[in-house]
């Protein structure tokens, strides 16, 4: 009889327990989805979807950071589900063995990451010897080489220190950095508050550099709705800004502090991406073997340890299913 009771309880502790785990999973479903960015302002669709009040848009939570790093830091430490971030940046995270999807390509930058330097410093050879930020865990990492490839000149001709986005622009303006590399609103405000001068942009070599939505592997199925929800609502939001310009970069600047001209002018140095033009940078295994020769890359200039294992990182599957494919 004693064996017979624990029988049953232990099946009714069974059932409880599968009961449990299925709410949970439903909880998990309808949790919202906690995302980061940093200040870009190709990423702001995002906030506009929110602005706008698109249906779903409670879906999903969006945190803005003040750099890409700190964007890393709570991607890695399991502080937010999804981020967006430079495919650089993502390469970094993956290379720590941080578990991350690649669901979408959000944007080119054209010119979007730049070397500015000071109003009286208009050349390279007037740069020398000065000290030059940037933020070491950043796209800028890469661009910096770009520059220095392209302009045929040494690093130890200059002086580089670490200068994180939300650092530059008090650095700059107290004298401690001559120039920086930098890019989104910072850029803006060097060039249109302090008349600083931009000496090299991105596009200068042809290199593509892509930011991508990405998504902890883990919470791919348990936050389907927010994933769905968030692609769907800044794809429409990419859209509306395309055919309602005026009103969007207001908006826009409003919520950066920045001037509708400053902005229009930034969109001039990224090319927004749709959904179908994400996919296809997913066919052919397009983005997979840009990232696989941009993880070499960094492992050589030791900006990582190890070019990581990217074959199962990419997919299209939520674009495609957002397309009805």
């Amino acid at each position: 009889m004693k064996f017979k009771f624990l029988s049953i309880n232990a099946s009714k502790i069974g059932i409880l327990l599968f009961f449990s785990s299925v709410l949970l999973a439903c909880q998990s479903q309808t949790q919202a989805l906690r995302v980061a960015v940093s200040p870009w302002l190709g990423f702001e669709p995002i906030f506009l979807s929110k602005q706008l009040s698109f249906e779903g848009s409670n879906a999903y939570i969006v945190n803005e950071l003040t750099t890409p790093s700190h964007v890393m830091h709570a991607l890695k430490s399991g502080q937010v589900d999804a981020g967006f971030l430079s495919l650089t940046e993502t390469i970094s995270l993956l290379s720590e063995r941080v578990d991350l999807t690649v669901v979408a390509i959000i944007d080119r930058s054209v010119g979007g990451d730049a070397l500015v330097t000071r109003q009286d410093i208009k050349n390279i050879e007037q740069l020398k010897g000065e000290r030059i930020g940037y933020e070491s865990l950043s796209v800028a990492s890469l661009v910096m080489d770009d520059w220095l490839q392209d302009t045929k000149v040494n690093a130890d001709d200059f002086v580089l220190v670490e200068a994180k986005l939300d650092e530059q622009l008090a650095l700059f303006r107290k004298g401690e950095i001559s120039a920086v590399m930098t890019s989104g609103p910072i850029q803006s405000r060097l060039v249109d508050n302090l008349s600083a001068n931009v000496l090299y942009k991105s596009a200068a070599q042809g290199q593509p550099y892509y930011r991508v939505m990405v998504v902890r592997t883990d919470v791919l199925q348990k936050k389907r709705n927010g994933i769905s929800n968030l692609l769907k609502n800044f794809y429409k939001a990419n859209t509306w800004l395309e055919e309602h310009s005026r009103e969007g970069y207001k908006l826009i600047a409003k919520r950066t502090q920045l001037y509708s001209k400053e902005v229009r002018q930034a969109y001039g140095n990224i090319q927004m991406l749709n959904a179908q033009q994400s996919i296809a940078l997913f066919s052919g295994n397009f983005i997979l073997g840009l990232a696989q020769e941009k993880a070499q890359r960094m492992a050589e200039l030791e900006l990582i340890h190890r070019a990581p294992d990217l074959s199962r990182s990419f997919t299209s599957e939520w674009l495609l299913e957002l397309n009805g494919v």
